[in-house]
């Protein structure tokens, strides 16, 4: 992983705002990539379920055969606003998830493909 996406990600996290709707907007500029954002409410506030797709040479997403390559992340929260200010120790697994998706969807616009596609599953409780 690298240093750049890790900021980056850790930097559009760290917002008593944040929604999965952030991380898709950091997504923007990779024409390739697709990002969908899920919103689940219930009592106790909502959980935005994140999937990024970043598509490979060969992938099946593409009509290829190669397999797809996943990142998973069944995340905690971030941050424990109002009660607490700044991001808490579970905000670790969310941070590595999406900079991990971002150092290959940056690897990919350098033309530097693998064969399948890679998923990242992400979700997030507020």
């Amino acid at each position: 992983m690298s240093w750049k996406q890790t900021i980056t990600v850790f930097e559009a996290l760290d917002s008593a705002h944040v929604s999965g709707e952030t991380i898709k907007e950091i997504f923007a500029p990779y024409q390739k990539v697709t990002v969908s954002v899920q919103t689940v409410t219930g009592e106790e506030g909502s959980t935005d379920f994140v999937k990024i797709v970043i598509p490979g040479k060969n992938g099946k997403s593409t009509g290829g055969s190669a397999p797809t390559f996943g990142i998973i992340g069944r995340l905690g929260g971030i941050g424990a606003r109002p009660s607490r200010i700044g991001m808490v120790s579970d905000a670790d697994g969310a941070i590595a998830a999406i900079a991990s998706a971002l150092k290959l969807a940056d690897m990919q616009t350098m033309c530097k493909y693998w064969h399948g596609c890679c998923n990242s599953i992400l979700s997030r409780k507020s």
